[in-house]
């Protein structure tokens, strides 16, 4: 398989488009904390086989959401990466917006794990298969 890496610029641009168009406190990001976010990623790819996209995309959710590293809106960008990332990966999601919003909230402080958030990324592309 041939996966698709996420570069720092565009976490930036869907941060910045979502809080254009949704309530948040606008902001430069911290690149440093934010490029060790996904750093943290890539080494996982590259050192500890990570392979899977919907664990990759929960990765990224995860990893965004907690560096901290934008002004506002980490989790919903977090969540915004991984969904683009899966898709990028030939993996489109039309989500429920609750479910993972407090999904994102539960991975954030630690009461699901990013396998957890993984699986339920999972189950709702399976879901949208199984509708479609």
């Amino acid at each position: 398989m041939n996966l698709i890496f996420f570069p720092f610029e565009r976490v930036i641009e869907i941060n910045a488009f979502i809080l254009e168009t949704e309530q948040g406190m606008k902001g430069s990001a911290d690149l440093n904390k934010l490029q060790g976010a996904l750093g943290r990623i890539d080494n996982a790819i590259a050192y500890s086989g990570l392979d899977d996209v919907f664990e990759i995309a929960a990765k990224y959710a995860g990893s965004i959401a907690v560096s901290h590293s934008l002004s506002d809106a980490n989790k919903r960008t977090g969540l915004a990466v991984a969904l683009e990332y899966l898709s990028l990966n030939d993996y489109e999601l039309v989500v429920d917006n609750d479910l993972f919003a407090d999904a994102m909230r539960d991975l954030v402080v630690g009461k699901i794990g990013e396998s957890d958030f993984a699986d339920l990324l999972y189950a709702q592309f399976i879901q949208e298969q199984n509708t479609h």
